[in-house]
């Protein structure tokens, strides 16, 4: 029977359906030849069809299984040649010999081989499942093969199995990673870098139509040098990293991406490769994010206010929280400006999304531009190797909070316009224009309708930022907030510091604390607050014990404005024996103690500097019933 022969078109077909085949049988097989001591002697790679593939041997086994017409595209099934043990192990799915017996052709009558078919198993439900992919055969001339020749082929069929058993296992492991997901192997005697698997995710993270990439080389899809840098530096080096920001280039396309890595090496095995897992650029604007610590925490159920001004700026805000529109928020130093931007952006679509903050005031103005846009490699000197990001690109599907707005240099007002007014931007040094989807809440203290009248702010910029706008009150208009923010101050020191036992404010101290300027506002506040808790040692706060703290005199309160305090000596931590021998303690001084102390007797004793012996001796004298 004449053997057939595939043509090289279907041939090629054939091959490229056994890529993964092929791709798993290649190392082991080679790596065998290499330390195969008879140079007669070598391998053939078959397909499940009895395709035979490729010969593996010296130039000396090679030259002969020319010379006998064993080649490849040759067909070895039985309805294409006389029965083999190529064809009975394929049907029977176990290792087969041949002897050169019987009256077969020349070139099967020259030959002896082993055969071992490649089975990969599966078990689902207790069902077992195998799948054919091919086999290996070791073949000589005859009187060449024994037993121990079936033993390595055999070997060697089991080792190419369990490569592809573990390669499953892995790809089962991470196909539902949250991440994309591609092996790249490599070739340990070319450096040849191939897909060995990936997962459908990474090509959405492309943002690229899904291809079938197996056993294809790496750089027929990601760039190759001069682009993608990092990336194959990371497969030239086998490299594991941990989360790093590496630009990658696929097919002229240039995104930043959050790659992690997990590289394997066993040289002696010939394995060699990475795992690389890739995350999208708005994940990256969130890592970053919350690296940075940007995050906004504060939402409107947390900022304290019930004066009638206090919640008109609430409903307010909470209203323009749901605009994607600009917004301006003015008010003194000390309001709480920052956190009713944060309160805004825990309130809009955006709040899954980065909060980037920049305060225009406290960056050097020749490092403003580069922290809001960002910067390429060779910008400047000193400029990082692969460039930085800007808060813009951070900011990006999120909010950036443009703190001091006011402070901003005219310069890069222009650039700030066009990125309100373009929606992109181009880094520091840069030629690639980069869109952007970010939301922008500015802030300042400042008047900056004067700045735009003395040309320090352009007008066409303050209308822009300006189109939604948010005053928010001085402490002094707020009446009872101050109160409420200064007991809250108390209590949340108190619990930072450790201390149990809680302070309460007298009656004459929250008169003051109404009555005084407050010209640093609500941070003015928390810090007279702080010190009160720090320094005073008494329970009850008394005016004096506010004007220990205070960094206003009490002497510059106008007369009409000071409030009309009883002298009331400073409580101590232990009052002093003369402090127990007061007699001028009257029923209604009795009564007001209690009503500042929360009827907290020993507290009441303390505030009117009289012992508990004489405060209850009081009680009783007074006829006073609690």
């Amino acid at each position: 029977m004449e053997q057939r022969i595939i043509p090289e078109t279907e041939f090629q077909q054939i091959k490229q359906a056994s890529l993964k085949l092929y791709a798993y049988t290649n190392r082991v097989l080679a790596k065998a030849c290499r330390n195969q001591l008879q140079q007669t002697m070598g391998y053939a790679l078959f397909d499940k069809n009895g395709c035979l593939l490729k010969l593996y041997g010296s130039e000396t086994y090679l030259l002969w299984c020319d010379s006998i017409g064993f080649k490849p595209r040759t067909c070895w099934d039985d309805d294409s040649f006389y029965e083999t043990a190529v064809s009975r192990g394929l049907k029977s799915q176990q290792g087969q010999w041949w002897h050169g017996q019987g009256g077969a052709g020349s070139m099967l009558r020259q030959i002896n081989m082993y055969f071992h078919p490649l089975i990969l198993e599966s078990h689902d439900d207790n069902a077992q499942k195998r799948q054919l992919f091919g086999g290996i055969a070791i073949v000589a001339p005859p009187g060449q093969l024994n037993g121990e020749s079936a033993l390595i082929c055999t070997a060697l069929a089991d080792d190419i199995i369990l490569h592809m058993f573990m390669a499953r296992e892995l790809y089962d492991l991470y196909f539902n990673e949250p991440k994309g997901l591609m092996n790249i192997d490599i070739n340990v005697h070319t450096g040849a870098p191939h897909v060995l698997y990936h997962n459908e995710l990474l090509f959405r993270i492309l943002g690229i139509p899904y291809e079938n990439l197996y056993f294809k080389r790496a750089d027929t899809f990601f760039d190759p040098l001069p682009a993608n840098e990092t990336f194959w530096d990371i497969i030239r080096g086998v490299k594991t990293v941990g989360e790093q920001l590496i630009p990658l280039t696929v097919r002229g396309k240039t995104e930043n991406y959050l790659v992690s890595t997990t590289a394997y090496r066993q040289d002696q095995l010939g394995l060699r490769g990475v795992r690389f897992f890739i995350t999208s650029p708005q994940e990256v604007s969130r890592h970053v994010a919350r690296h940075v610590g940007n995050n906004a925490v504060y939402s409107f159920s947390r900022i304290i206010g019930q004066s009638a001004k206090m919640q008109h700026c609430l409903r307010q805000a909470e209203v323009i929280a749901h605009s994607d529109s600009n917004i301006i928020i003015t008010g003194e130093s000390g309001v709480g400006k920052d956190l009713f931007a944060q309160a805004i952006h825990n309130a809009s679509r955006r709040r899954d999304n980065p909060f980037i903050v920049l305060n225009c005031a406290a960056i050097p103005r020749d490092l403003l531009a580069s922290e809001l846009f960002g910067y390429d490699n060779g910008a400047y000197t000193g400029a990082k190797k692969n460039g930085n990001l800007g808060k813009f690109e951070l900011a990006d599907t999120g909010t950036i909070f443009l703190d001091e707005i006011g402070d901003m240099p005219l310069d890069l007002q222009v650039m700030l316009l066009r990125v309100i007014e373009q929606k992109s931007f181009m880094r520091i040094g840069g030629n690639v224009t980069r869109s952007v989807d970010v939301k922008i809440i500015s802030a300042t203290n400042a008047d900056l309708k004067s700045m735009v009248e003395k040309r320090t702010f352009r007008p066409d910029l303050y209308f822009r930022l300006c189109t939604l706008s948010l005053r928010l009150p001085p402490l002094r208009e707020r009446g009872g907030d101050i109160i409420l923010l200064a007991e809250y101050f108390i209590d949340s020191i108190s619990t930072r510091l450790n201390r149990p036992q809680r302070k309460y404010l007298s009656d004459e101290a929250k008169e003051l604390l109404l009555r005084l300027p407050w010209t640093g506002n609500v941070r003015e506040l928390q810090n007279v607050m702080e010190r009160v808790v720090q320094l005073i040692p008494s329970q009850v706060i008394t005016p004096q014990d506010l004007s220990v703290c205070l960094d206003f005199s009490l002497e510059n309160l106008h007369p009409a404005s000071a409030p009309a305090v009883r002298a009331v000596p400073a409580v101590q931590a232990a009052p002093p024996p003369a402090a127990s021998g007061r007699a001028a303690v009257t029923k209604e001084d009795i009564l007001r103690a209690l009503d500042c102390c929360h009827y907290n007797r020993t507290m009441a004793a303390s505030y009117l500097g009289v012992s508990r012996k004489t405060f209850y001796r009081k009680l009783k004298e007074l006829d006073i019933k609690l």
